[in-house]
Formats: C-alpha cells, structure tokens, sequence
C-alpha cells in the first residue's frame, strides 16, 4: 500500500510531455540535502500491542484489529543538468497492518528510492515524525486511545473513559462535629487515574439516624449534616454512564461518618480575691470533634464587656479532640464577678460556670496641690489624700518619702495628712506616699516635688533706638520662680498689652515692638510664676520719628499702550517695612527714561506734582527736586514723541534704591497725522494717483491708521476710507486717488481722524466735452476703483462680463448692469442691518446658497465709489460699513469710457516698464 501510494505521488510530479528517463544516476549537487518535513527522522520497523484498560469490554476486541500509522516523507525535484532544486515538499503518507492474537502487531515502513525522469531528477528521504497509531475502525464506544511509542516499541491502548469513583474528602471514616455541614464531592476518573470526560448518573445513599443531606443524583457533590444525638452513619455514591453500546458501572465509594458534640468539662482560676485592677487568669477545659477550631466565649461579669480566648486541641481517646483555652480578665469596678464560658466551633457549643471572684476597692489617694511646688529654705506643704468611698478606716499608717528629704510618716486614722518638707537646693525631687488601711491594703502614689528659687527679673534693653513704625527688639532675662512664667509687655499710649504669653523655662525673653508715633514712651514687663509671685521691671525712652523703607510704584502704566505725546501718570509712595506710608519722606535724585540696551529716551518731557515741568539734565534724565514730593508721594506724568517700549526708573542715593522700574508700551498718534513726500503715479486735473508718506504729528510710522479723501460735486459728498499701509525701511503711506465720476467739476479734500484737513481742497475742473447720453434710467454703478488697499473691483467685474460675452462686441449690456445695481443694493442693505460685516459674513447672509460669483466685485465696486469704508482688524479681516454723508449715498453715473481708464491706470502701476 505505501507504495502504491508514494508510485503516484512522484507520478504526479513527472513532467508531461518530457524525455525518457536518462541511464545516467544524478549529479552530486542533485541530492537531496536536508528534509523540509518538521519532524525528526525515525526507525523504519516496529513491534507493538493493542490492549485495552478497564471493563466492560472484552480484550478480544485487540485481536485482528485494522491499524493505520502515519508518518511524513521528504521529497525534492531539482534539475537533472545544475542541480537547481525545483520543489522541496513533505508528504504525509499512510502504512497500514493488523493486529494478529493478543493485540500484537509488527510493521516496516517503506520509503521509495529515488529516480531521474527526463530533465529532473526525484530524491526521497525519510521516514519523519511524529508517527502515529489509530485502529482504523476508531476505539471502542466509550472509549479513548493512547498511543505511546518507545524506541522501536508501539503501545496502543483502549481507555474506558469511566473507570473509577472517589469521594473526597478522602478515608474510610469521618468523624464530623455535631450540626457542622461538611460537603463531599464524587470524583470520577478514568481507567488510567485521569479525570473521566462523561457526566455519568450518580447513585448518593446516606444511612443512619440523625443524619440529612443536600444534593441530587444529577449533582457530583452532597452536603452532609449531623442532627444532636446523632449515631454512626454512612454515606455512598455510584455512578452509571452509557457511550454508544457500552454501558460503564463504577462504585460505590464508601465513608463511615461519626458525629461527635462539645462538651464542656472543667473551668479553674488562679485566685478568686483580688483588689480592682487586678488580673485573674482562667483555664477551661472540654472536649469535641477533631479539625475544628474552637473559641471560648466569656461573659466576665460585673460590667466587662464579652471576651473571646483561642482554644488548642489535642487528640485523645475514641477519636475525639480534648480542648483548651486560656484568658486573663481584669476587673476594674469592686463587686463579685460570676464569669460564665461557652465553648464554640461554630456548630456544636456547651456553656460552663468559671469559679466567682471577689474585687474589693482600694484606697484611692490623691496629693494636694496636684505638682508641688515651693521656694529654696521654705516649708513646702504637701496633703496625702483618701477619696471618699474608698479604702477601709481606721488607717494605720500614712507616710511620705522623697530624695534628699527624711521620711515622715503619720499613724493619724485620716483619712487626710499633711507634711511639710524643706530643701536646701533647686530641684526636682521624686517622692512616694503611701497608706494602709483598717484591712491591711498598702496604696502607694508616686510624684514629683519641684524646688526652684524666687523669681527675678532683669533690667528691660533696647536692640536699637526706636523710631516710630519701626520694628524695635525688647529682652529681659528671668531667674528662678514656678514654671510656665506668665509675662506681659506693655508701653504708655498702647491699647494693649505688647505682647503676653507663658514662658517654659527661665532665661531670655524677648519681644518686638513697633511704636505707633515720635515721643516719650515709658517700657514695662510684669512676671508671675504658678506659686503667684510677681515681680517687674520699667524704662522710658524716647521714639524717633518714622523711617521708610521702600518706594512702592501705586499707580502704573494700564495693559493699553500709551499714545506718543499723550502724558502717563505714574506715582510713587514711600512706605515703611510695615507696608505703611511715610508722610515725612522727601529725597533729591533723578527720572531716568530709558530704552532697549539702556539708551535714552529722547523727545521726552517729565512733570511733577506740585514743582511742574521736570529740568532735563541729559538725554531721557531729569532732575527730581523735594518739592516734588507731598506728605511721601511722587506724582509724575511722563510723555514722550517717540514709539517704542521704555523703562521709566527713580535714580538716586536718598531714594533707598528699591525703586522698581515702570515699562511703559508708546505708539504712534493715529489720530493725527500729516502728509509728505508725494509720489504721482497718474497725473491730471480729472484723473489722478498719487502715493503720500503719512507718518504722525511727531513724524513717527502710522501702520494702522486711516486718512478719509472726500470727493464734493453740485451739492453731493463721498467719502473713502483709505488704510494707511506700509512703505518699506520703517515708513507708511496711503494712495490719495481719483478719477471725476461726471463731466461736472468739483473738490478734492484729505483729513485725518481729528478732522484735520491734510490735503486740499483741490479743484477738480469740469469736463471739456458733455457726457454721453444714458438709455436706461439707471441707478447707482460705480466706476473705475482707486489703486491701492482693494484693487480695481469693478475694472475686474466688467472684464469678467467681456470675457463671458466674448461673442458679443456691444461691452456690457442692460441685464448686466442691472444685476449689478441689484447686487450692490443687496450689499448695501445687509451692511446697513448689521453695521459691519466681512466677506464671510456676507456670503453666509446672502438670500441664495451659494452666494453668487460676482459678491466680491460688488463689494469692491462700493467700496471704490465710496459707499462702504473698509477696516482691517487686528485679526487681518477687512470689514465693510455704510459711508454717511449729509447728501445721502452717492450717486454715480454710468460712464463707460472709465473702464478703459481704469484698466490703463492699473497697467500702468502693476506692469514693468518696457
């Protein structure tokens, strides 16, 4: 068989139509040098047995069984001539045999010799694993096959795949503690010990009085529970399952289970008579099922609150476990206690007495005062003390003891003595009194005796001398007396007290006093220490008046910039190191303007007031005289005509070099501004472009700024918005453009945003010839755009029409122009409702989507007649506005020569010169 199969394997690989094979073996770089098959190279005979693992089926069913092993062979195709390797493959084949008495079989795997077929040659290794063994009618219902190899030994085994039951927890017996639910779990194996893949039926049987359980033959798992008064019980599983025709019957698994309950046997203490506080240790004793953990609940009595003791157990006789607890309580109120226990594993409990104990009361002491305290060669007196209530009278004896002092003692029945030690030295004693009652009880208390000298206090010193709102240090230093030292600072005409407070240890004492105003002012310090001597110490002295400390800027420059030749007020306050003014502070010294690099400011002028007109001593520095200053404060305004960012700082010895310099932002004066340098780009009387520098009032650039050019003709007015732009090296300019819209003379005039007239009035003369006749009642219709911000809107308009007429030659007809003029009166109409809009802000509000093409030419047609001023933002937008004039909107006549001119104009401006 497999070699039949491997024929037509390298059948199929033969090339069709190709040569005759060749007598000639194959070269040496045509063999085949290694095998593509994954597998490792394995033996080519084998011996084995089928057996089978576990009832019911018969071992016979090994015998003359049909086998199939598989492996893999290598084979390469590669050029007869060069050796080329044409294909490299691994090819699974199949060897077959059978089983023969007993289940054993042997076999021989076949690999096929290699050969040449007209141009390539065939090369065959192997065979390869992995090897594998299945009977070829598959196991036997139920069952599973295991195949294990061993060198050249085969090994194939059928495995019921119920075999065994268990019960876990494993053992023949249990014993379990009374009430205390225990689960066991069926565990079904197969026959090798492997866990079975069947979910077979279960047979669960307890039996036994006093015992129940929870679970069903469809569940691997019952819980087990023993009742009081429980006797042996047994619990048992069987399982059933059917594969196919195999019927499988294991078990069943048996445990014996015992039920066993607490028992409480003894409960003894170390001592039943105690004095309140004292401890009594407890041991109870009892007995249960083993593996439990077991507690000890106790109800102390009188008062406590429950406590819980571990328990150990151990194993004695009969199976059982005999436990015990141990535990202290201790009693902290007199009275009989009658302790109680409850030995628990959480199931089975038993309750037991403990012996009762007595707690008498104590005598309780106390020493008056509570910290004694006395003077060096005094009668210190110390009372010992029996509260009410406690100890037993008559008492014997009361005695007081302490280091360095002699012992006293009292047989006075009490309940209250009094000693009076006395002691040479300072210091701290300890000591201990003590009592004995009527019933022998011997009560102790330990303190502390305290020994200092009388308190004193040195002279009041001064760190500097005091000047008024100035920080000013006070020190004493004290001796002796009963800590903590209560102190109070104070000084005449002060509403309180200075300072107060409690000193821990004798020594320095300090304070800081800042006085309120100049003149004389009597010091006092008054000690008492805790056994209420007092002791004190005065001066007077005499305050200077207030020292500023530094000079705070209170008015500044504001986040808008300042405009060249337009005052800034900046002021100054002398303060001292409270933050507060100095009305008495004047000093000499100098305002200093600088700018980037330290370079003064030139074009600069200071006024101060209360002295005017600030003297420039230099370049960007003036003087500062005293008269300047009012009651502490400098008021300045500082203006100057030249643009930039400029420090503005107080420069001078007396003025306590902590004045921190003002930043002041200057830019140019738009509002007026003056025109020079003109540069004609068109001239004429009736056509003209003219290129103005525009800088303002102080010559300074004016980017930003606008120039209004009004054109006045027979009674009507327009007014265009001109931007003034940049002009290169620092410079700006602005083009004042015209061209007369009818035959009619009239006047050109240029002002700035003050009104101010730049330019003009410039006559504009009539034209010499009328103008042509109009054959439709037109309305308004600009002409050409100025050169400059925005173009030649309408030139572009009316060469757009040309170009999409080209076929016409009659120029732009009615319909145009009437579109035109309803376009624009659109225009006009949505800037008038919303004051100002961008492009943007036109198409959107435009009645049709998209807005037409020709939007942008409209708007710069009305811009270029005057009928909308343009701005540019400070965020780049240009935005449009109705121009208002006294004579209404402009009314512009059709003159069609003015395209032409128009379109010169810009040739003119925009195209090199040949």
């Amino acid at each position: 068989m497999l070699w039949g199969a491997t024929v037509l394997l390298l059948a199929s690989m033969a090339p069709i139509g190709g040569a005759p094979a060749a007598s000639a073996p194959p070269t040496a770089a045509a063999t085949v040098a290694s095998a593509p098959c994954p597998g490792s190279g394995i033996p080519t005979s084998y011996s084995g047995a089928v057996s089978v693992e576990g009832a019911p089926v018969s071992p016979s069913v090994a015998d003359d069984l049909s086998l199939s092993l598989n492996y893999s062979l290598a084979v390469e195709v590669s050029n007869r001539t060069s050796g080329t390797v044409v294909s490299d493959v691994c090819q699974r084949v199949a060897e077959s045999t059978t089983s023969g008495p007993n289940g054993s079989f042997s076999v021989t795997l076949s690999v096929p010799s290699g050969h040449c077929y007209g141009s390539e040659c065939t090369g065959i290794t192997g065979p390869f694993g992995p090897l594998a063994v299945a009977a070829t009618s598959g196991p036997p219902d139920g069952y599973e096959s295991l195949m294990t190899v061993n060198g050249t030994s085969l090994a194939l085994a059928f495995v019921a795949e119920l075999g065994g039951i268990a019960l876990s927890p494993a053992g023949a017996s249990e014993t379990l503690s009374a009430g205390a639910p225990t689960h066991f779990t069926a565990i079904m194996t197969t026959a090798d010990g492997q866990p079975s893949p069947l979910s077979p039926t279960l047979a669960w049987n307890l039996s036994g009085a006093g015992w129940s359980f929870v679970g069903s033959n469809t569940t691997t798992g019952v819980t087990v529970q023993s009742l009081a008064g429980a006797g042996l019980g047994q619990l048992s599983v069987a399982a059933t399952a059917g594969v196919g025709t195999t019927r499988f019957s294991v078990g069943p698994a048996l445990v014996t289970l015992e039920s066993v309950a607490t028992f409480f046997t003894s409960g003894d203490a170390n001592r039943t008579d105690l004095d309140v506080g004292g401890s009594v240790a407890f041991v109870v004793g009892g007995t249960g099922a083993p593996a439990y953990t077991y507690t000890a609940e106790v109800a102390p009595g009188l008062g406590l609150a429950p406590l819980a003791w571990p328990c150990s157990s151990t194993p004695a006789s009969g199976g059982i476990a005999a436990i015990a607890c141990r535990g202290n309580i201790t009693y902290a109120s007199p009275g009989v206690a009658d302790p109680t226990v409850e030995l628990t594993n959480g199931y089975s409990a038993a309750r037991g007495s403990l012996p009762p104990v007595t707690v008498a009361p104590l005598p309780a002491l106390s020493i008056s005062p509570e910290f004694p305290a006395g003077y060096v060669g005094t009668p210190l007196p110390v009372e010992l003390r029996v509260s009410a209530g406690s100890g037993t009278p008559p008492y014997a004896r009361a005695c007081l003891l302490s280091t360095s002092g002699p012992l006293l003692c009292s047989t006075s029945p009490g309940p209250n003595w009094t000693f009076t030690p006395t002691y040479a030295l300072a210091g701290t004693y300890p000591a201990v009194a003590w009592v004995i009652d009527g019933d022998g009880a011997n009560r102790s208390t330990r303190f502390a005796l305290t020994v200092v000298p009388r308190l004193s206090v040195d002279p009041i010193a001064l760190s500097v001398a005091p000047n008024a709102s100035a920080p000013t240090e006070l020190s004493t230093h004290l001796v002796g007396g009963d800590l903590p030292l209560r102190y109070w600072w104070n000084a005449t005409g002060a509403s309180g007290s200075i300072a107060t407070g409690l000193a821990s240890d004798d020594g320095p004492l300090t304070t800081t006093w800042i006085p309120s105003a100049p003149g004389a002012v009597s010091l006092s310090l008054t000690v008492e220490d805790g056994l209420g001597t007092v002791a004190e110490v005065s001066t007077s002295v005499s305050v200077g008046p207030a020292l500023a400390a530094s000079l705070a800027a209170v008015e500044i420059p504001g986040a808008e910039p300042a405009v060249a030749g337009v005052p800034v007020p900046l002021v100054w306050l002398a303060e001292d190191t409270h933050g507060e003014p100095v009305p008495g502070f004047s000093a000499v010294g100098e305002v200093r303007l600088t700018g980037n690099g330290g370079a003064p400011v030139e074009g600069a002028w200071v006024n101060a007031s209360g002295a005017g007109p600030l003297l420039e001593t230099s370049s960007g520095s003036f003087a500062l005289p005293t008269s300047a200053w009012n009651l502490g404060r400098l008021s300045l305004t500082v203006a100057t005509t030249r643009v930039g960012t400029w420090e503005v700082r107080l420069i001078g010895p007396g003025l306590l070099g902590r004045s921190a310099g003002l930043g002041v932002d200057v830019v140019a004066d738009l509002g007026h501004l003056h025109l020079f340098s003109p540069t004609v780009a068109l001239g004429g009387a009736r056509d003209n472009q003219t290129f103005w520098r525009v800088a303002d009032r102080f010559g300074n650039a004016a980017s930003g700024a606008v120039i209004d050019v009004e054109y006045s003709s027979a009674g009507t007015s327009t007014t265009q918005v001109v931007p003034v732009l940049g002009a290169g090296n620092g410079t700006t300019g602005a083009w004042v453009n015209y061209t007369a819209p009818g035959s009619a003379g009239g006047t050109l005039e240029v002002t700035d945003p003050a009104g101010t007239p730049l330019l003009g009035p410039i006559a504009i003369p009539a034209s010499p010839e009328g103008p042509p006749p109009l054959n439709a009642p037109l309305l308004t219709l600009a002409t050409a755009g100025p050169v400059g911000a925005l173009g030649l809107g309408l030139t572009a308009w009316a060469h757009r029409r040309r170009r999409d007429h080209r076929g016409r030659d009659d120029g732009v007809g009615e319909d145009d122009l009437r579109g035109l003029v309803e376009g624009r009166d659109r225009v006009i109409h949505l800037v008038r409702d919303a004051r100002a809009l961008d492009l943007a802000g036109l198409e959107a509000a435009w009645d049709t989507k998209p807005p037409p093409p020709d939007l942008a030419d409209w708007v710069a047609s009305l811009v270029a007649d005057g009928t909308l001023g343009a701005r540019t933002g400070p965020d780049g937008v240009a935005r449009f506005c109705l121009v208002t004039s006294a004579d209404g909107p402009p009314l512009v006549l059709v003159d069609p020569d003015a395209l032409d001119r128009a379109e010169a104009m810009r040739r003119a401006l925009t195209e090199p010169s040949d």
